[in-house]
């Protein structure tokens, strides 16, 4: 018994210390590196001066008023479409759910870097096919639409953000009891004012949750506002940062404080949803007793939803992909037209391996996209057996440490990585072993939610009937444990898998060319203006990823 207590003190132990490690040394050399007068590896002294030149400088607060304003917008109008997507799906008697609950989730199989690109050739004032076929079919002179605008870049992080705010917010709906919706109705109201005065109220906290999740993720967003912002100088906090990285030599100093200033915005609002999510019990209204949802007939009404529904799915999933289908197969890009298919081939994806750094790229995502998830979800697995069964002192804490880096934005990790490996003397800066640490403490927030929540549905008498038999507590881990958890590890490794795959604001703070994943090449292959290769590496990346997410979408099926 005491070798049994043993083996599971070598396991958790360095399980512990490795998830501290991982998160708080970088933040803790992050806050060092914005008092310091110099970049570390030079003389240097502690120091205000970084933070009293930021905070004198009036682009700052422009920086701040557009990342807080985009961030809202872009909240706002995921947070709109994924709750009237939720309830349709949910509470109504629309037709083919299954069908569309599928296609809701099949966006998120397209990288955000891929989503702008393909939305800068349908909407681009000089090459975008919608903007060319709308002069054409009009006569007009001008472009109508511009997709380099603020109001551009925020319409399309809403669209591309609903499908994480309808997944938050479609159990909610599920699991309401219908009693107050059913006395809202007997008293006289409508379907819509039901909802306008019961459904969303009740709602509020899971609503308030979702929005504040959206709005994190907005706030740390780069790859849209790099993409659309950067060509026309519409600046964010994260796309700022990166500029001062890529300065010669790069704005240390500027790094660090905005950084800082990022890291405290989003912390605020990580704050916010903890409260949002701690409130949800005074708005309980699922009990001990039984009760059926009720769907609800919303008449001829549910043909233009359906139709809504297919119209999101179009913007999000048809007119990107084909429009990066379409690049793909010319030798240079234009818009659609008889001469131009004339020049159609698939000579881009013959060739594609041939393209300097493909090879290398693609044998590096596969090696991060089987490592990574793979990691974060045993280290998940061990971290919620302590959170939710062991229970020792401190396991609370263990718990925020590891949420925590839900609250630092993408390019702040890439930033804190880069100052803690020039100091601590492990030589992994430029090489894949730093591009791993920064995708296994990005994704260990989602990771222990998701074994948290799967392990609190066991009860603890598996493990004891295990232990009376004589099994040790690793071989229990192992064997009766880990098998029922599997369910939820594996639906987690998928979708950690694809998180990984679509990564780019925290590895570009990071990288080398010896380091280059594949979304990462699609980034370089756009900023050097290579359409057709861009759009080739970025249909086959969307396709396996597509794959991916249908896995995840039929397992969820079978295991609920």
């Amino acid at each position: 018994m005491r070798a049994g207590h043993e083996i599971k003190f070598i396991v958790l132990i360095p399980v512990i210390v490795f998830a501290i490690y991982l998160v708080l040394v970088p933040l803790v050399f992050l806050i060092w590196a914005s008092f310091r007068s110099a970049p570390f590896g030079f003389p240097g002294e502690l120091t205000w001066n970084n933070y009293i030149r930021a905070y004198n400088d009036s682009r700052t607060y422009i920086l701040v008023t557009n990342t807080v304003s985009y961030a809202v917008c872009a909240a706002a109008i995921s947070t709109a479409l994924g709750g009237t997507f939720a309830w349709l799906l949910e509470r109504t008697d629309i037709p083919l759910k299954a069908t569309f609950y599928s296609l809701l989730i099949i966006p998120l199989a397209i990288p955000g870097v891929l989503f702008s690109i393909a939305w800068v050739l349908l909407l681009s004032p000089v090459i975008g096919i919608v903007n060319v076929a709308i002069k054409y079919l009009l006569g007009l002179s001008q472009a109508p639409i511009n997709i380099y605008s603020f109001a551009g870049m925020s319409i399309l992080e809403g669209i591309y953000l609903t499908p994480a705010a309808f997944l938050l917010m479609a159990a909610a709906f599920r699991s309401m009891d219908p009693s107050l919706e059913e006395a809202s109705e007997v008293a006289g109201a409508g379907v819509f004012t039901t909802f306008n005065r019961v459904t969303a109220r009740i709602l509020r906290p899971a609503i308030f949750a979702a929005l504040m999740y959206v709005l994190i993720a907005a706030m740390e967003s780069f790859e849209i506002p790099g993409v659309i912002g950067l060509r026309k100088g519409i600046h964010v906090l994260a796309t700022a940062i990166y500029l001062a990285k890529e300065e010669s030599p790069p704005d240390y100093g500027l790094i660090s404080t905005l950084s800082m200033l990022l890291l405290l915005l989003s912390v605020g609002l990580v704050a916010l949803y903890g409260k949002s999510t701690r409130l949800t019990e005074r708005f309980a209204t699922v009990t001990g007793k039984g009760y059926r949802p009720k769907i609800i007939d919303i008449g001829i009404w549910k043909y233009p939803a359906a139709a809504f529904l297919v119209v999101y799915f179009t913007v999000t999933v048809v007119l990107p992909f084909f429009v990066l289908v379409w690049a793909s197969i010319l030798p240079f890009y234009q818009p659609p037209s008889v001469n131009a298919l004339a020049h159609a081939s698939l000579d881009n994806y013959r060739a594609v391996w041939s393209y300097p750094g493909v090879g290398k790229a693609i044998l590096n995502t596969l090696a991060m996209v089987l490592l990574a998830p793979t990691i974060v979800m045993l280290m998940s697995a061990i971290i919620a057996w302590i959170v939710v069964r062991w229970r020792p002192k401190g396991s609370k804490l263990l718990d925020v440490v590891t949420f925590l880096p839900h609250a630092v934005p993408g390019v702040v990790v890439g930033v804190s990585l880069l100052w803690t490996y020039q100091i601590i003397p492990i030589p992994i800066l430029g090489t894949m072993g730093i591009l791993l640490i920064a995708y296994i403490t990005t994704r260990l927030p989602f990771g222990t939610r998701t074994m948290n929540a799967a392990m609190l549905q066991l009860h603890k008498e598996l493990e004891e009937v295990s232990y009376t038999s004589g099994a040790s507590w690793f071989q229990t881990f192992r064997h009766v444990v880990i098998p029922l958890l599997k369910p939820a590890f594996s639906n987690g490794w998928i979708f950690t898998a694809i998180l990984v795959s679509k990564l780019v604001g925290t590895v570009i703070m990071i990288y080398s060319n010896q380091s280059v994943v594949v979304s990462l090449l699609v980034w370089e292959l756009w900023s050097n203006g290579s359409i057709p290769e861009t759009s080739t590496l970025g249909v086959m990346l969307i396709s396996v990823l597509m794959f991916f997410v249908l896995i995840a979408r039929r397992q969820g099926n079978k295991w609920v």
